[in-house]
C-alpha cells in the first residue's frame, strides 16, 4: 500500500501546495481521500487515469476538502466513465455532496456512471472504514489496511489522543493534521498542532507519523513541524509533500 497526496495545505493554501488530499493505492486499485482542488487533475499527475478511480472517501463538510467532489463527477462524466464509483462518506457527508451535485445538475439519471454511496470499501486484502473524528462539523477519520499494513488519517481533527489511539488499533502509520505549531494553536478550535500530532502518535504506539493540512501563514518564521512532533514522539516524522508516493 502506498499514498501520494495532491496537497498538504489548509483552507489556506500556499504557492507550492493545495488543499489536503491523496490519493491511495491498495488491493491493486486507486482511490482517493478527499477532493480538495482538482482532483482529476491529481489522478493525472500521478500516472493514473480518472476513469479508473475505484472509490473516492469524504471526511466533512468543509470546502477545502469536499468542495471538488462535483468537478471530479462532472470529469468523469465527460471521460464517459462507464464504471460505478464508490463515495465512500457517512450520512451527513452524504447528503451535502448529493446536494453539491443537485446544485451543478449533476444528476444520477444523466451520468454516464452510476455512484454507489457507501460506508467503507474492500478489495483483496485491502480495506477502507471510516470512524468518528473530533471536529467542528460531522467529520470522520479514515483507517485503511492491506494484509499487515495499516494506516490511520486523522482528517481535521482537535486534539483527542485516546480517540486517535482507539481508531488507529492495528497501524504503523498514523496521517495527523497539524495546522499550526503549538504555540500559536487558538485556545478553542478544531484543529491540532505538530506538537500534539506527536503526542497523539505516541498515545497510538505508531512507528511513523506523517503530518499534513499545514496552514503556511501559521508556520511562517516558527520553525520545523518535524521537530515539534519530534519533541514528544520518538518514531519517524515527515512532512509530507505533494507528488511525493510513500510506502505504508
Amino acid at each position: 500500500m502506498r499514498i501520494r497526496f495532491s496537497g498538504t495545505a489548509s483552507a489556506i493554501p500556499s504557492a507550492g501546495s493545495g488543499f489536503t488530499s491523496f490519493l491511495v493505492e491498495a488491493g491493486g486499485r486507486l482511490g482517493l481521500v478527499d477532493t480538495g482542488d482538482n482532483p482529476a487533475r491529481a489522478v493525472l499527475e500521478a500516472g493514473a487515469d480518472p476513469a479508473e478511480l475505484a472509490f473516492v472517501a469524504l471526511t466533512h463538510r468543509h470546502a477545502d476538502h469536499l468542495g471538488a467532489f462535483p468537478a471530479l463527477v462532472a470529469s468523469l462524466d465527460c471521460l464517459q466513465r462507464s464504471d460505478a464509483l464508490e463515495v465512500v462518506a457517512g450520512p451527513a457527508v452524504a447528503d451535502d455532496a448529493r446536494h453539491l451535485l443537485e446544485f451543478f445538475g449533476l444528476l444520477p439519471a444523466g451520468l454516464s456512471f452510476p455512484l454507489k454511496w457507501v460506508d467503507g470499501w474492500a478489495s483483496g486484502e485491502a480495506s477502507l472504514e471510516l470512524l468518528d473524528g473530533n471536529h467542528s462539523v460531522p467529520t470522520s477519520m479514515v483507517r485503511i489496511r492491506e494484509g499487515a499494513a495499516g494506516l490511520l488519517y486523522t482528517a481535521d481533527c482537535a486534539f483527542e489522543p485516546a480517540l486517535v489511539s482507539a481508531n488507529a488499533a492495528g497501524c504503523a502509520v498514523l496521517v495527523h493534521e497539524a495546522t499550526c505549531p503549538d504555540a500559536r494553536l487558538p485556545a478553542v478550535t478544531g484543529h491540532s498542532s505538530a506538537r500534539q500530532a506527536g503526542l497523539a502518535a505516541a498515545a497510538a504506539g505508531v512507528q511513523r507519523l506523517f503530518l499534513c493540512h499545514l496552514d503556511p501563514s501559521a508556520w511562517r518564521g516558527a520553525g520545523d513541524p518535524a521537530e515539534e512532533a519530534r519533541s514528544v514522539f520518538a518514531g519517524d516524522v515527515i512532512v509530507t509533500e505533494p507528488g511525493t508516493w510513500y510506502s505504508v
